[in-house]
């Protein structure tokens, strides 16, 4: 117990400086930052809000997705608002055994997964799913556990607004087709928000953006 509680303090000091050596602390050990009390919010959407750590800033956002940045490596966070909105969390995730790191996550009543493979260019996709939300991130090997940590803090501070989010869903003014994406099924399709967001298929253009970005 005594041990555990260490731990949570230097990984509660990781995501406020950003300064505390990770080497030697294991991905599930990381993951259980989920467990930790969620941070108050700080980015504020219609609808949701979240946490991001110190030196994190948010490069672009729509109804339901945003880009964050830092130390030059981005962040793809989507919220899956039609998801939370009827409550659906079924899914179902099978362990990759040819990943670097792949396991399920169960807390409360909230579940998701993880997985960290190997790309192109001996980067690495980082895929958390968690809370109603995901994140994905590309990175070199050496960032992989700084990106977990991150990651795993932001999915856990996302706090919804139910009403807001129904309004939001049954409003005929918002053009909301093209964000019409269900991240459980797309776990079957095995597609990926960094594909999503190409550029092709464009989430929201910055004019039709109802909200505004704030940072507390």
């Amino acid at each position: 117990m005594k041990a555990k509680k260490i731990l949570l303090i230097i990984l509660s000091c990781f995501i406020l400086f950003g300064c505390t050596n990770l080497k030697d602390v294991s991905y599930d050990e990381i993951m259980n930052n989920l467990t930790l009390a969620p941070k108050r919010a700080n980015v504020h959407r219609q609808g949701y809000q979240f946490f991001i750590p110190q030196g994190m800033q948010v490069k672009k956002a729509g109804v339901s997705y945003a880009i964050l940045s830092s130390n030059n490596i981005d962040y793809y966070l989507y919220v899956d608002l039609i998801s939370y909105n009827v409550k659906d969390d079924s899914f179902t995730y099978e362990i990759n055994k040819d990943a670097l790191y792949s396991t399920t996550l169960t807390y409360q009543d909230k579940k998701g997964y993880v997985e960290v493979k190997l790309q192109e260019n001996n980067q690495y996709l980082i895929e958390i799913m968690y809370n109603y939300a995901k994140i994905e991130v590309m990175v070199d090997e050496s960032k992989i556990k700084e990106c977990l940590a991150n990651s795993a803090t932001i999915l856990n501070s996302i706090r919804y607004d139910d009403l807001i989010i129904k309004n939001l869903l049954n409003d005929d003014n918002l053009d909301y087709t093209e964000e019409n994406f269900n991240m459980f099924d797309d776990i079957k399709e095995n597609t990926n928000v960094l594909d999503y967001d190409d550029g092709t298929n464009q989430v929201e253009d910055e004019e039709k953006i109802k909200d505004t970005d704030y940072v507390d």
